[in-house]
Parts: C-alpha cells; structure tokens; sequence
C-alpha cells in the first residue's frame, strides 16, 4: 500500500493480495496489517476522499529494468523447500532472516514492483 497526494486528493495503490504474506514469526512486517488498514478506510467512507488504483503485478521484463536479469529469475526459482539448495545466491542476494523466503515470495515482488512502477 502506498499513498501520494496529487492534485488536493489522496491516492492510495492497494491490492489486497499482499496482505496473505506471512514472512514469519520474528520478522516486524506483518503484510495483514495492510488489509486492517484497508476495511477501516472502506468502514469509515475515506475512499471517496481518494484515489485507488490496483497495480498490476509487474512483468518479470519489467522488473529487469531495475534489478540484474539474474536476480529476477532467481527470485522465480526460490522458495522455503529448496532455498537450501541455495547458499552462494542466497548470501549475494542478501536473503535470510531479515529477507526472508516464503511463499509466493516471487509474487510478492511483483506487486510491490508493479505498485511502484
């Protein structure tokens, strides 16, 4: 979820499907919190004061405009069942405890990248 003010009004970009990701016990971001803050806004009528759009998920083409093709494909081949398999990229690509793997991690990215762009 992101918010800009453009022109008097508010705008807010949301897909509620980012709010499903657990990134684990520890960790401090908690993407539910995403989908409290959406149904309080909808509760209390604050999205006729704004703008929503839905992004779409960015192409992995798309996402290889701001990161090395290697890294997009690798985020597409990882997940929690064979990241051991692993260690040399999960190290370069700085992924653990503080970024950590879980599923759909890959879709994740394209959300979040789709939002941005």
């Amino acid at each position: 979820m992101m918010w800009q003010k453009t022109s008097g009004r508010f705008c807010r970009i949301f897909r509620g499907d980012v709010g499903s990701v657990y990134f684990g016990p520890n960790h401090p971001m908690k993407p539910h919190r995403l989908c409290m803050t959406h149904h309080l806004i909808l509760a209390y009528g604050l999205h006729s004061k704004m703008e929503v759009y839905r992004p779409h998920k960015a192409y992995p083409i798309e996402m290889a405009q701001f990161h090395s093709p290697d890294y997009v494909e690798f985020l597409q081949r990882i997940n929690p069942e064979n990241q051991n398999l692993f260690p040399n990229e999960m190290a370069r690509y700085n992924l653990g405890e503080d970024c950590p793997v879980f599923e759909d991690l890959f879709e994740f990215c394209q959300i979040y990248a789709g939002g941005t762009i």
